[in-house]
């Protein structure tokens, strides 16, 4: 990946940093699997354990520049801690309400699509199924983003200026609910364009089709 060089960098570069911070995230899922392979008596408890969001502000950033408008987060609710850090740091922070699954469906968390519900023999009460629970998904968290690299690459021409980069913090690369493309499209599309890419995460957290295709 390198470190950031101001060298022969274009004045009108751009830069734009995208992360996604859910339950279900690459990047905490990433954390949680790292903090359980170290045996250390200084670690907080499970429970207790967070990430520190002004070190990973930080850690994207890493001196650049970072104009208004060119760092975005998108999270779903419930959230499991405190966004403002980011929001005072300048970051976009947006959070989606989850959606619910509904009784003649059922989430299949591989191809991240709805698909029909096997049929059953349970009775139903009071017009409700016997023994059945509400679900709830997350939706439209990784679309968002796909929408905000999309947006910064039409700001710039083609090829886009020298050291113009979108710094990305995921590891996901399945296709979206609305976007079959996902990250690796946006990712693509990116470099077609002349713009640099980092990808941001732990190894824990890193789908194989990142690795093989970038």
């Amino acid at each position: 990946m390198g470190w950031y060089t101001s060298l022969s960098i274009s004045k009108s570069a751009s830069l734009h940093i995208c992360t996604q911070l859910t339950t279900s995230s690459n990047v905490l899922h990433g954390l949680s699997s790292r903090l359980q392979k170290v045996q250390s008596s200084a670690l907080p408890p499970k429970h207790l354990r967070t990430l520190s969001l002004p070190i990973l502000s930080l850690l994207l950033r890493r001196g650049r520049p970072t104009p208004h408008g060119s760092l975005h987060l998108v999270a779903s609710s419930p959230i499991q801690q405190n966004l403002d850090p980011l929001v005072r740091l300048g970051w976009e922070v947006s959070v989606l309400k989850r959606v619910e699954i509904y009784d003649d469906e059922v989430y299949d968390s591989q191809s991240a699509k709805l698909v029909p519900k096997p049929k059953n023999t349970l009775a139903k009460i009071n017009g409700f199924q016997e023994g059945g629970s509400r679900r709830y998904k997350e939706q439209g968290v990784d679309e968002i983003l796909h929408l905000k690299i999309l947006q910064a690459l039409n700001t710039k021409s083609t090829p886009a200026p020298k050291g113009s980069t979108i710094v990305l913090a995921t590891g996901d690369a399945k296709g979206g609910q609305f976007n079959q493309d996902g990250f690796l499209g946006a990712v693509r599309e990116a470099i077609k364009r002349g713009w640099m890419v980092e990808l941001w995460s732990f190894s824990e957290g890193m789908s194989f089709p990142h690795m093989r295709d970038l």
